[in-house]
């Protein structure tokens, strides 16, 4: 039986972290995918995340990171509101093609609903195939280096535990494994 703390590795000497090697070592700190919408004057948007996690309990919150060139932050950032889903590992398709298709056709797969606050006007889309959804408001934000960083209120929730996340690791989607033992 191989050793499963024995991976394939290549040492470097310790020097200054640019940000290709912080890219490089970073790709293998595998992550829950998280999907990200809004609605903004009546224009929806989508993203995926991988920069998201939580924040304390209570108040309930959550924060994510969004990098201030993506097609979906100028919305997300005037809108103040974004709804947070996390998708099954089985549904790796509909994720696959929110991250290949152009803004404008992101919601063309899967089945997507709209949950209106009662706090505001624009209603937020979800979709359905997530195994949870938590329905968020910015409570905070600030800007580090190329991104903003949301902390947002959760003020509605849907869904149920689950078992299988979808994850996303090294430029590939996979799902997690419990080790033995």
């Amino acid at each position: 039986m191989s050793d499963p703390a024995a991976t394939t590795s290549v040492e470097t000497e310790c020097g200054p972290a640019d940000a290709e090697l912080f890219r490089t070592l970073w790709r293998g700190f595998g992550s829950t995918v998280a999907l990200v919408a809004t609605q903004y004057e009546g224009a929806r948007h989508a993203m995926l995340a991988t920069a998201a996690t939580s924040v304390s309990m209570d108040p309930p919150s959550l924060l994510i990171c969004v990098n201030r060139s993506a097609s979906a932050y100028p919305a997300l950032d005037a809108r103040g509101a974004f709804s947070l889903g996390i998708l099954p590992a089985r549904h790796q398709p509909i994720c696959a093609h929110i991250a290949r298709a152009p803004a404008a056709e992101r919601f063309a797969t899967g089945d997507w609903r709209s949950h209106r606050p009662d706090t505001v006007s624009e209603p937020l889309p979800w979709l359905a195939e997530a195994q949870a959804t938590l329905f968020c408001e910015t409570a905070q934000s600030s800007d580090f280096g190329t991104h903003r960083i949301f902390v947002a209120r959760v003020t509605g929730a849907s869904g149920c535990l689950g078992d299988d996340p979808l994850l996303y690791c090294d430029g590939r989607f996979g799902r997690f494994a419990a080790l033995e033992g």
